[in-house]
């Protein structure tokens, strides 16, 4: 629960830091929310999930990075990229960087990569099968700027 506090207080962070573009569509906790694919959980309900989640079925649990890896790079669109491919099913992710080049990832136990946020997360907070619609909800303001945040401030562009 402490874990999942900390993502979410690191969530909140990078949404309120720097300058809003507020062009991001949909915004940011709606976006969470579809990723999400239901309703957010109470403290009770995430207590509840651990001793009772089986790896392979509830979360996956991959080992090792395959290779190869079934991306391939393009300079043009540089990012962080969730493998939604079985096994993985976004535990594992690929970063391809303004050259080309490819870099693999897994996440943790119990967590899968968040294709809004570009952290590994908890995994009742994303559904793998809706991560492809937002590759390029954060991934199209990386390496813009020093000015160009890269989550919206929902709560602060709404009261604009």
């Amino acid at each position: 629960m402490q874990a999942s506090l900390i993502v979410l207080a690191a969530v909140f962070g990078v949404a309120l830091g720097g300058a809003a573009n507020g062009d991001q569509n949909p915004k940011v906790w709606d976006a969470l929310a579809k990723l999400r694919g239901k309703g957010a959980l109470t403290a009770e309900q995430i207590q509840s999930l651990y001793p009772n989640a089986v790896a392979g079925q509830d979360y996956p649990d991959n080992q090792a990075i395959p290779s190869p890896r079934p991306i391939t790079c393009n300079p043009a669109k540089p990012g962080f990229y969730a493998d939604t491919s079985s096994p993985s099913k976004c535990q594992l992710f690929d970063r391809c960087d303004v050259n080309g080049q490819l870099t693999s990832y897994i996440c943790p136990k119990l967590s899968v990569f968040n294709q809004i946020t570009l952290i590994c997360d908890w995994f009742f907070n994303v559904d793998c099968s809706q991560a492809a619609q937002f590759a390029d909800y954060s991934n199209a303001r990386l390496y813009q700027g020093k000015d160009v945040v890269l989550l919206d401030n929902q709560d602060t562009i709404a009261r604009k």
